[in-house]
């Protein structure tokens, strides 16, 4: 590995993430390091290397050479065993899986958010097998044994975001809007990939014309895994899926899968914007990622398929104990207790960004920005989409940046009314009571279940309401009462 360092300040060591490698070599500027100069604190996931002399400010290369494990489990560099499609044959594969904090995995980096770098890979594989990165391949040259493939530079990204599959693939792909597309699969299985080849081409175009800024890769491939690891993972021009996430067989598959194939797209494909081009600073701001994703997905799947009705689809099963199972309420389950935590929670340690993917991060970060975008209007909050994008793309964010643009886009106090929904827990009740002079009391209270004296919260609510057979109109309320007033007794109000 070489790593382009530059220095801002006179240092006597170099202090990188490191796990479950062994770094054998170092040299700096061409000059070999000590072995007992090269430490790792295999707790702390750091590599620590010390130095014989100060390192003056400016532009130095640090090499490193160091081998590691490929893991069975998606952790890192991993590698899957499938039987191949129509010859039962047994095959064996290579995938990458690095969010939160694998990529420290497979080579030493500075492997948090905020750190971001061009990376070029170069890697040797079976002459026969076809490999993956985030950008196309440069070049490829016979070597003993097979070929070695180097793939293209990447922009400025963060280390999670990188992506290297390999084995014997086969693909369908399509050309829009100047991008590659391709739904890889291992072989025999490419024709159950053209839903999703289809489906990409629609959400490309309709992304690229939401957010103002084009996709800014010369290829986008969407990887079917048979193992290894579960989900989906937005590696930025790779994004990679278990299989049954991705497939799509027109004549066994149920709707229901096609329904979930598009969503899943939709939603990773939304992280190429949010997410990849512009990424939060530090695991505390996961929402901005994940919530975001989720609406802006479950937003772009309901534009193509509004007879699916989305937003009301029951995630989980109808019970007794469940009243809907739509994924808004998943979220006020949990949010109503008292093990609940904000949106926007305290992330210490790289090990608690893990314990962050939860209903609260992804269906209350989703219902939240779905609030605030009818509160705002549609088109006005995107426009603050695309000033935010458009300021922060190749760079690091927090929160406070999307607010200050859908500040500024819309001329509204949205910063204070978000923060009370994504700094604290919970989420309000209002009480509706009429009054007797065509006027309509309001109070809140924090809604709590199985929690015994909550901790009083007051929230800035958006509010829509409707007498009926009158255009609707808004109220911000922003304290613990509020009043409605001209709404004749005897009208039905709908809130």
């Amino acid at each position: 590995e070489t790593i382009k360092l530059v220095v801002p300040k006179p240092t006597r060591e170099l202090v990188l993430n490191a796990l479950a490698l062994d770094v054998g070599a170092a040299a700096l500027d061409d000059k070999p390091m000590a072995k007992g100069a090269i430490k790792l604190d295999r707790k702390a996931e750091i590599l620590r290397i010390s130095l014989p002399n100060e390192l003056a400010p400016g532009k130095h290369v640090l090499v490193l050479r160091f081998s590691g494990k490929i893991n069975q489990q998606g952790q890192g560099l991993f590698f899957c065993r499938y039987q191949e499609e129509g010859t039962g044959a047994a095959k064996l594969m290579l995938g990458t899986q690095f969010e939160a904090t694998d990529a420290r995995r497979m080579f030493p980096s500075w492997d948090e958010p905020s750190f971001r770098a061009r990376f070029q890979l170069t890697a040797i594989v079976p002459q026969n097998w076809l490999a993956i990165s985030n950008m196309p391949v440069e070049s490829e040259t016979p070597v003993q044994g097979g070929k070695e493939v180097r793939f293209g530079t990447t922009p400025p990204m963060a280390s999670y975001l990188n992506v290297f599959v390999a084995g014997e693939l086969e693909s369908v792909e399509a050309l829009t809007d100047g991008v590659q597309i391709r739904v890889v699969t291992t072989k025999g299985k490419s024709q159950w990939g053209q839903y999703a080849l289809e489906s990409s081409v629609k959400i490309l175009q309709y992304y690229n014309e939401y957010f103002g800024v084009p996709y800014p890769l010369p290829k986008l491939d969407q990887i079917a895994i048979p193992g290894g690891f579960g989900g989906a993972m937005e590696n930025w021009g790779g994004i990679t899926y278990f299989e049954s996430i991705l497939l799509f067989d027109p004549q066994k598959s149920s709707d229901k899968t096609k329904e979930s194939v598009f969503a899943v797209l939709a939603h990773e494909m939304a992280h190429q914007w949010f997410g990849d081009l512009v990424t939060m600073a530090w695991w505390d701001n996961l929402w901005l990622n994940e919530g975001f994703a989720s609406w802006m997905g479950t937003k772009c799947t309901a534009h193509f398929n509004p007879e699916w009705e989305v937003w009301s689809r029951r995630n989980i099963p109808r019970s007794p104990w469940r009243r809907a199972g739509v994924a808004k309420e998943q979220a006020m389950e949990g949010d109503a207790r008292s093990t609940t935590h904000p949106i926007q929670q305290p992330i210490q340690t790289e090990a608690e960004a893990n314990s962050a993917f939860d209903d609260i991060t992804y269906q209350k970060g989703q219902s939240v920005l779905r609030m605030l975008e009818s509160f705002l209007g549609e088109e006005t909050f995107r426009d603050g989409l695309r000033r935010y994008m458009a300021a922060h793309k190749y760079s690091n964010t927090t929160t406070a940046d999307l607010w200050n643009s859908l500040g500024e886009a819309s001329g509204k106090p949205i910063t204070e009314v978000a923060a009370d929904w994504t700094e604290q827990p919970g989420y309000p009740l209002v009480k509706i009571q009429r009054d007797a002079d065509d006027a309509v009391s309001l109070s809140q209270e924090r809604f709590a279940v199985n929690y015994r004296n909550p901790f009083p919260l007051e929230w800035q609510i958006p509010l829509t309401y409707s007498v009926i057979g009158e255009p609707a109109a808004s109220k911000l309320m922003s304290g613990k009462t509020a009043t409605i007033s001209g709404v004749p007794a005897g009208r039905p109000l709908k809130l």
